[in-house]
């Protein structure tokens, strides 16, 4: 190991049990694409390994205990905030920890929810945001591109009709995920619609991702894992060009030059 691989697997308790990426990276004080350079080199090693959990949890791999999940701290959350409001913290974790802790090579995260009265191709047929991403993997021929959504619903809108949002917009994506606002003092209420929620975007596999503030990613869980499809191209083609901005296009056309 290198010294930094050495000083980050240090920090990873050596009986098994979890820390959290933002926790380990905290403790080291290094700056971000530092520390998901080494973390991922070290998983790459088959030294650590990864499990879902809030900002994303690493343990030792060749440790035989049962790896157990930290505790979490109680956290102190402002009042609901209206959905406006938890657009921009989102799209910044996802472009930033969440694109890092998936391991995307290019991405680009654009706003989609604020455009107006700009035709969007029918009724739920337009996400809070979207990922576009390309990948390239060294034993796949080929580049691999993807179109994620996600659809973001506040702490006081929590309902199953928002696995039907997110199903819609896979007609022109590949992947889709709900965001749920869950704040820590309302999370005992709503556990009901929470167990509704997970079950059915289960059964029609799309994501969910619940956070208690939305720009940490400490406070951030994947729930459920989404399934990928393959939309019609003509679809997603026209999704896309429907939806950003011709900067962005421009962008999507020098990924496959």
């Amino acid at each position: 190991m290198t010294p930094d691989e050495q000083q980050l697997f240090d920090l990873v308790p050596a009986d098994g049990s979890y820390s959290t990426n933002p926790e380990v990276r905290r403790q080291l004080g290094w700056e971000s694409d530092r520390y998901w350079t080494v973390r991922n080199s070290l998983i790459d090693q088959n030294l650590l390994s990864v499990a879902r959990g809030r900002g994303g949890l690493v343990c030792r791999v060749t440790q035989p205990a049962a790896p157990h999940a930290p505790q979490q701290q109680v956290q102190v959350v402002p009042p609901p905030i209206r959905e406006e409001e938890l657009y921009q913290p989102a799209a910044a974790v996802l472009n930033g920890e969440w694109a890092k802790e998936k391991r995307l090579e290019r991405w680009i995260v654009h706003t989609t929810a604020r455009q107006g009265r700009r035709e969007t191709g029918g009724r739920w047929s337009r996400p809070d945001l979207v990922v576009v991403t390309q990948s390239i993997y060294p034993y796949i021929p080929g580049r691999h591109f993807d179109v994620i959504t996600f659809e973001v619903k506040p702490a006081d809108a929590l309902d199953v009709t928002a696995v039907y949002e997110a199903l819609a917009h896979l007609r022109a994506a590949t992947k889709a995920y709900i965001l749920l606002h869950v704040p820590d003092v309302d999370k005992e209420h709503l556990d009901d619609s929470l167990s509704e929620i997970y079950s059915e975007a289960k059964k029609h596999g799309i994501g969910v991702i619940t956070f208690n503030q939305p720009g940490d990613f400490a406070g951030w869980e994947e729930m459920v894992e989404p399934l990928r499809r393959e939309p019609d191209p003509r679809r997603l083609n026209d999704f896309l060009a429907t939806q950003f901005e011709p900067g962005h296009l421009e962008t999507l056309l020098r990924w496959f030059r």
